[in-house]
């Protein structure tokens, strides 16, 4: 079976909300000697990316997204403690993602890293209820250019000023781009509490980070494992 043929099987396992295959064809593939960033980019996130597709076309929906993110997690378990240093400087930009503090909603961010890394971005995920300094902190250990807050409601969306206070005191706003995501973020409220942007579609999202990160200083630019 050519690389083609394993990398098709594999986004064809995302799309068609496989989650008890996935993890073996992932050894499959990587049994044949496709490298671990081939399988993420070219197999599972190629699936999310048509998964995406079909939500906008409104013919699947989200629980068949919420399906297909599982999945896809299940994979990701399996190939991304296999990609290196090297591989991952393919990705655009590294992302430290969490649900704000006051705030202990999964939905959305669990959707949202998904489609993120079939974007081309390396996530972190920092979780639910996250405090202005753990940002700060996972600013700092994986050097990231994005930070995206989940804030699912008003409350907690106005917690985003205290993140950007945060990243501004330890000298690190300069070098990273903030954007929020939930139904309670709109861009301009976020603009207005320090944020750079907001949306609360994932799918649009991609393109708005893609645009933040062509804002930064070049020295700040590319991604770390």
């Amino acid at each position: 079976m050519s690389s083609q043929e394993i990398l098709a099987r594999l986004s064809d396992a995302i799309v068609n909300l496989d989650r008890a295959s996935v993890p073996s064809l992932v050894e499959e593939a990587l049994a044949a000697g496709l490298s671990p960033y081939e399988v993420l980019a070219n197999g599972l996130s190629k699936g999310m990316r048509r998964v995406g597709e079909l939500f906008r076309a409104n013919e699947v929906y989200i629980p068949e997204v919420l399906v297909a993110c599982d999945a896809y997690y299940a994979a990701l378990n399996v190939v991304r403690p296999k990609i290196d240093r090297t591989e991952a400087r393919n990705f655009l930009g590294t992302m430290v993602i969490g649900t704000i503090y006051g705030d202990v909603h999964t939905v959305g961010k669990d959707v949202a890293i998904p489609v993120f890394e079939a974007a081309g971005l390396n996530v972190v995920d920092l979780g639910v209820g996250v405090p202005a300094d753990r940002f700060v902190q996972a600013v700092k250990e994986h050097n990231a250019q994005i930070v995206g807050l989940g804030t699912y409601m008003t409350a907690s969306f106005m917690h985003t000023k205290d993140v950007v206070e945060a990243l501004k005191a330890a000298g690190l706003r300069d070098r990273v781009k903030v954007i929020c995501g939930g139904p309670s973020a709109e861009p301009e409220a976020a603009r207005r509490l320090g944020a750079d942007d907001a949306s609360d579609d994932a799918w649009e999202a991609v393109g708005k980070i893609k645009a933040l990160l062509a804002q930064l200083p070049p020295e700040y630019k590319g991604a770390s494992a």
